[in-house]
């Protein structure tokens, strides 16, 4: 974790505990430092996990979780009316140490109950629950960047994004093979294993011996598009790529504009910001025009039988703008979505709200993909992740250039 994020995170969760102080709850600079250790072992990709180590370390007594968590709730959504929520919550502690017990004066009552009790004190405080933007995600400086449009990302923005990936657990999905290992299941009998276990027996019964498949991991086949039009997304989606290449050997990874160019030997072993920049001054077509169809001919004439073996999964990145033929690119695409298992088709563009798939290059692809997904921001990259290692459950998807649904 960065150090601008480092002293991001710590601030917010020592803000968060004062303001559990002001509402009522005992929570001590040794329980705040604890808080902070759990977050950075947990990290914050996931809410829940988040949410999870805050509770663990702040809150001592099961009577306070269900507040807890509704406080939680409220307070990473509006920093802006953080102090006039925390007025009210204050009352109604107050209120509520009056009334009860002493077991229960510790006990602050559900967030339900405080615009009932804004009515009846007649508070002109406007901080009600109903008033709270529940699509302001502030809890992480990494929810921000999974949210934000890669085409926005700033230098910096782009190296924590990639520190981000290479902390996501990536499933690539497994393949069937044909070699057998023992299984605990009753899957197959295994004869010799059976035979030889039961040649000296000691007990009365004959012991069953099994065996299952081998799986391994899926060959990742991944092309982006590296034109002119894809210039604002190019750099942070060769990050990804090389992300990729270093997690599953059996990754070959390719672009194109106007030609097919193999650049998996520049990701093996090598700093990927040196990799983007001597990619960049010696590939002809950087930046330049594009021409899908003659690309994807290009791969399936030189490459497919070498990298399209055992269940490969191909990626291809890009936006779709196609200045070749489009009956040369819906044929050419038609035959590599029947050389690979699946074949799926990331967009930026299909970020954005509104999107129609109008350019003919596009139109032409869609009849041929099998998942036809946005790679905007960090968070589809992590929907990507899920996709792949579900894909086998997930079938063939059929897409129209119509109606741009799953039909």
């Amino acid at each position: 974790m960065g150090g601008e994020v480092q002293s991001h995170m710590e601030d917010s969760i020592t803000a968060f505990g004062r303001f559990l102080r002001q509402v009522g709850f005992e929570i001590g600079t040794g329980e705040i430092m604890n808080a902070i250790h759990a977050v950075e072992t947990v990290g914050v990709l996931r809410k829940d996990d988040f949410q999870s180590a805050l509770r663990s370390t702040l809150i001592t007594t099961n009577k306070k979780i269900e507040l807890f968590n509704e406080v939680f709730e409220l307070y990473w959504r509006n920093p802006d009316r953080i102090e006039n929520v925390a007025d009210i919550l204050r009352k109604l502690y107050e209120s509520r140490l009056a009334q009860a017990e002493l077991e229960q004066m510790t006990q602050p009552k559900t967030l339900k109950e405080m615009q009932s009790l804004r009515e009846v004190e007649g508070s002109n405080d406007e901080a009600t629950l109903d008033q709270v933007d529940y699509h302001l995600l502030m809890y992480s400086r990494d929810e921000v960047l999974r949210q934000k449009d890669f085409s926005t990302y700033t230098d910096d923005e782009i190296k924590e994004a990639k520190t981000i990936l290479d902390r996501f657990i990536w499933d690539f999905g497994n393949r069937l093979n044909r070699r057998m290992k023992s299984g605990k299941k009753a899957h197959r009998l295994n004869f010799k294993k059976t035979f030889r276990k039961n040649m000296f027996p000691d007990q009365d019964f004959v012991r069953l011996m099994w065996s299952e498949k081998k799986t391994k991991p899926r060959p990742i086949v991944m092309l982006c598009d590296v034109s002119a039009s894809m210039e604002n997304y190019t750099k942070i989606l060769l990050h990804f790529m090389h992300t990729f290449s270093g997690l599953n050997r059996r990754v070959e990874s390719f672009i194109f504009g106007t030609q097919l160019t193999r650049i998996t030997k520049y990701f093996k072993d090598r700093d990927v910001d040196s990799a983007i920049k001597e990619l960049s001054q010696n590939i002809k077509d950087w930046s330049g025009g594009t021409r899908i169809g003659e690309a994807i001919e290009s791969f399936n004439f030189h490459w497919a039988r070498r990298v399209l073996n055992q269940g490969a999964v191909v990626i291809i990145i890009s936006d779709g703008w196609d200045t070749g033929a489009t009956s040369l690119l819906s044929s050419e695409m038609e035959r590599l979505n029947k050389s690979c298992h699946r074949l799926i088709w990331l967009n930026p563009n299909l970020g954005f709200e509104g999107y129609q798939p109008l350019t003919q290059g596009i139109q032409a692809i869609l009849p041929n993909v099998d998942e036809f997904l946005p790679v905007h921001n960090l968070k589809s990259l992590i929907d990507l992740g899920k996709v792949l290692s579900d894909l086998d459950q997930r079938g063939r998807q059929k897409y129209s250039y119509k109606t741009m649904a799953v039909s």
